[in-house]
């Protein structure tokens, strides 16, 4: 039995009004989410461009870099040098436009020279006097304050040619100079030299580079003959052993010869002091008398006269006669004139 539905049928009034209801829901549906996207669209819109806003302040901001009080900071454009910056806080366009290297100009670097031949099976260099040695010394150097730029783009491997230039430099000035030499008291002279010389070199190719030191560490003979070269510095120890014993010796008989010297001349300064005073005391005496001569000639003589002869006969042996005397006395003369006699011939 078949069931009939009233609804279904195409006449039914109801199904038309339904149906424009639906019209009106959908296009209240479609004009809803028109304008919510929109309005979407507008927000994503907007949020894009604060994001782009703010990548492009980043990537500008982090075109600030920090220069450390050891480093240079060397700002390259699309890979040229355009500025070189002290240490501090620095801007610099960010990359690929601009980049910044820092190298460190207050570093002491160090290379160090083992040996030096022109035949590396020896390692062995000749000296002055044809002689053959094994040389160990090290190069220190640092960039120069305002070298930075030479440094990073003259020289691909500055240590490298350091190392080579240090090599040709001391074969140089050992080659001229005695084994003996180099191997005592040259060292400080070579060093010195080799420096001057290094220095020089390195200004020639721009390297900015400053040769602090250069130290001559090690000077040795060669292995076979080392036991008649270690003889040899013995000798040589010994013997300036004895030359500096005999300046020290030299240094203190000096000094004692001076002191003698000045013990004498102050002596002879201090007697010639005591006898112009003496002299002026004297003079001063005479002076005196001869006023008291020109005021009383006959006293002063007579005083004068008796003061000689007391002087003369006060060390002699006197007889004294008085005239009044009546008996003869008995001198005992000639034992007395022989006894003169013979103390003036021992005189």
């Amino acid at each position: 039995m078949a069931f009939n539905n009233p609804w279904q049928d195409d006449n039914d009034p109801w199904n038309e009004e339904k149906a424009n209801d639906f019209n009106r829901l959908k296009k209240k549906f479609a004009s809803f989410f028109s304008s919510n996207k929109d309005k979407q669209y507008n927000d994503n819109k907007s949020n894009f461009k604060v994001v782009i806003g703010g990548i492009v302040a980043l990537y500008f901001l982090s075109g600030f870099f920090q220069v450390q009080p050891d480093e240079k900071g060397v700002v390259l454009r699309f890979g040229k040098w355009v500025r070189t910056v002290d240490s501090g806080l620095r801007y610099a366009l960010p990359y690929p436009f601009e980049i910044v290297l820092k190298p460190k100009v207050t570093k002491i670097n160090r290379v160090d020279i083992k040996s030096m031949s022109n035949d590396p099976d020896t390692g062995n260099t000749l000296t002055g006097d044809l002689n053959l040695a094994s040389i160990t010394f090290s190069v220190l150097w640092k960039i120069k304050e305002d070298g930075a730029e030479e440094y990073l783009f003259c020289d691909r491997n500055p240590e490298l040619t350091v190392r080579a230039v240090a090599e040709s430099v001391m074969r140089e000035i050992v080659g001229q100079t005695n084994f003996a030499y180099v191997q005592t008291e040259g060292r400080a002279q070579i060093q010195a030299q080799a420096l001057k010389m290094l220095q020089s070199v390195v200004d020639e190719y721009n390297m900015g580079i400053e040769i602090v030191r250069v130290e001559l560490r090690q000077v040795e003979p060669p292995a076979s003959v080392i036991d008649s070269f270690r003889d040899v510095e013995r000798a040589q120890s010994e013997q300036q052993s004895e030359i500096n014993k005999a300046d020290a010796y030299a240094r203190d008989v000096k000094a004692r010869t001076r002191g003698i010297i000045a013990e004498k001349l102050n002596n002879g300064e201090a007697q010639k002091r005591d006898i112009i005073a003496k002299a002026e005391g004297l003079t001063a005496r005479f002076l005196s008398a001869y006023e008291q001569y020109k005021l009383s000639p006959e006293i002063v003589s007579n005083r004068m006269y008796i003061s000689t002869l007391r002087d003369l006969y006060k060390n002699v042996r006197k007889v004294i006669i008085d005239d009044k005397l009546k008996v003869m006395p008995y001198l005992p003369i000639p034992n007395d004139v022989k006894r003169v006699t013979d103390t003036v011939k021992g005189e």
